[in-house]
């Protein structure tokens, strides 16, 4: 299904490091908060305090939209693969930063609470 993007290197490399960090993602998260029964401080501001509290399904839904952002992404980077391939390098990367910035979201929230 993805043998375009599996044969070129850079693709196969860039998106196994994007699943990488989403997995640290999953994991880090199924830690902090698959006991927690209390609520989860989701945003929290210097100056008002607390903002958005909810529950650790808010939080893993965080992870669905991620997991969703990135599978888009890898079918986007293997269609435009033959016509347009520096656009596939564009999404594979645009991914990393995502998976990144997703990990750095969940740490966030994970040390707030």
């Amino acid at each position: 299904m993805f043998n375009k993007i599996l044969k070129d290197k850079y693709l196969r490399a860039v998106f196994g490091i994007v699943f990488f960090i989403f997995l640290l993602t999953v994991i880090l998260c199924f830690v902090k908060f698959l006991t927690r029964t209390e609520s989860v401080i989701v945003h929290f501001d210097i100056y008002k305090g607390i903002d958005v509290v909810g529950n650790k399904a808010e939080v893993f839904g965080i992870l669905a939209v991620a997991l969703v952002m990135l599978v888009i992404n890898l079918f986007l980077a293997n269609f435009t693969y033959d016509r347009e391939r520096f656009l596939s390098y564009i999404l594979s990367f645009g991914s990393l930063i995502l998976s990144i910035l997703f990990l750095i979201a969940v740490a966030v929230i994970s040390s707030v609470n």
